[in-house]
């Protein structure tokens, strides 16, 4: 869809009223029109158009669902009432630079982002990225980057595109703009759908296939990307318990993205464990820069793919894609390829760096991080081979030690977690250290260490059991295909 589509012309709205948008959503005999969804919005937006009208309007798409042409000009009408991307500033550049982001509909441990953009941007890409917070058991980016001391995340669009132009210091051995940053969404970046979410929140209408699509596209939309890889999860600790229904989601949002006209595709990954080894956000700033600098010897290479590999891998097939859309490779395991080369030869360290330098941030703090006040260390009852490690559960748990919130209005506590000593397709014995938990909270830690223990799941033969693939399958706007993760092991 042009986004010139998208518009609030006299001659095609001068007859609208909400009842009779509401009424033809509700009877359902013809689609809207971009013209029709994009009036809603801005009267919304102005007042003309109630909280109840709205709820009813929103109640009678999640009984009747949208086109994917609809669900686009939703996102659209979204994304103009408030603050675009401008990008005209790259135009003095002698050639602007392919600009790619990714979004994650999120699980527990999802550390990749901070990984993923720098490793990108090595390669010469923009990476424009606004994440969010975590809110109940998963976890957000901008939480754990904050964990960072002075790491700044809050920008308006114009200081946004102004800080990715921010040049490359001398001293790191680059030139150019950093062209990364991680910010998170001002309030004025999609206003109509913070207030839409809000009346969806409290009346049962979060769960609608165009509902969901419209509010996750419309911030990535609102970066102007010119194309965008999606990490949709399922399994236990994600929103979509099975594989169908991240599949069309999945479809939904790549439909939109296109008629957006921004290329898009997606990988379907599971989140049945945890991702990586630990959960708390400085922890989890932590093994990301142990993973950045595993190449500096044999040591962390070796330790880095034990504890990680998991992590390491969907952020290999993610960046592989995005440098395929990017223009710098020209099959997906290529990419993948390049993008090892670049983990491991500290290219991604040194951006990350730069990343953190721009944002404000002080990384002479990773050596002498001040410690939880409390820890306690969670031994096992049984041996055998671990299956897998209960992600929800462990997600909650990181809220209950103050790693995470319960509401938005809730602080978090930087240094509190779970750290994991095991991971899945591990053997151990009776007694063993299955894992260490942090916590500003001692109240708390009794019940957690129960809680940690009783996550673990083992065979129930005692043998040795495969674990079903990370990353599944592969989707663009034409096709789905199983995806071959063969490339992503450590070569």
């Amino acid at each position: 869809m042009d986004t010139n589509n998208v518009v609030d012309a006299d001659d095609q709205t001068a007859h609208l009223t909400p009842q009779l948008i509401i009424a033809k959503k509700r009877q359902n005999d013809e689609p809207h029109t971009a013209a029709e969804i994009s009036w809603f919005i801005q009267q919304f937006m102005k007042g003309n158009v109630k909280d109840y009208q709205m709820t009813a309007w929103l109640m009678a798409i999640c009984l009747n669902g949208m086109t994917n042409e609809e669900t686009a000009a939703l996102t659209e009408a979204m994304v103009q009432s408030g603050e675009v991307m401008d990008w005209s500033l790259w135009e003095s550049l002698p050639a602007i630079p392919h600009k790619v982001d990714k979004h994650s509909t999120g699980g527990v441990g999802d550390k990749v982002s901070l990984i993923l953009a720098p490793l990108v941007a090595s390669f010469g890409l923009v990476v424009p990225m606004m994440a969010g917070r975590g809110l109940g058991h998963t976890g957000g980016t901008i939480d754990k980057l904050e964990a960072i001391p002075g790491y700044r995340t809050q920008y308006s669009a114009k200081e946004f595109t102004e800080l990715l132009l921010t040049e490359i210091d001398d001293k790191s051995g680059g030139e150019g703009p950093v062209g990364v940053a991680i910010v998170s969404p001002s309030q004025n970046i999609c206003p109509a759908d913070k207030r839409i979410y809000a009346l969806r929140d409290v009346t049962g209408t979060v769960r609608s296939l165009a509902l969901q699509t419209s509010s996750i596209m419309s911030k990535k939309i609102a970066e102007r990307p010119d194309s965008l890889v999606l990490d949709v999860k399922f399994g236990k600790g994600s929103f979509n318990s099975n594989i169908e229904e991240s599949i069309e989601l999945a479809k939904s949002m790549i439909q939109t993205g296109e008629l957006c006209g921004i290329q898009t595709t997606a990988f379907i990954t599971r989140m049945d464990s945890v991702l990586g080894y630990t959960v708390g956000n400085w922890l989890e700033v932590r093994e990301c820069i142990e993973i950045m600098r595993m190449g500096e010897s044999d040591l962390s290479t070796t330790l880095c793919w034990q504890r990680s590999s998991d992590l390491i891998e969907v952020t290999l097939a993610l960046a592989g894609q995005m440098l395929v859309q990017g223009g710098k490779a020209t099959t997906i395991n290529q990419g993948i390829i390049m993008s090892k080369e670049n983990l491991f030869n500290g290219k991604a360290w040194k951006r990350f760096k730069e990343m953190v330098r721009i944002q404000g941030g002080d990384l002479t703090c990773v050596e002498k991080y001040p410690d939880a006040k409390y820890s306690a260390k969670v031994y096992s009852n049984q041996s055998g081979w671990i299956v897998s490690i209960d992600s929800m559960e462990i997600g909650l748990i990181g809220v209950l030690l103050g790693a995470g919130r319960k509401t938005v209005e809730e602080s978090v506590d930087f240094s509190s977690g779970v750290e994991f000593h095991v991971r899945p397709g591990m053997h151990v014995c009776d007694g063993d250290h299955l894992a260490t938990i942090y916590t500003e909270r001692s109240t708390v830690l009794e019940n957690a260490v129960q809680r940690v223990r009783s996550a673990f799941s083992f065979s129930n033969h005692g043998e040795m059991v495969a674990l079903p693939p990370l990353v599944t399958h592969f989707l663009t706007k034409d096709s789905i295909e199983p995806f071959d993760d063969n490339v992503l092991r450590r070569s």
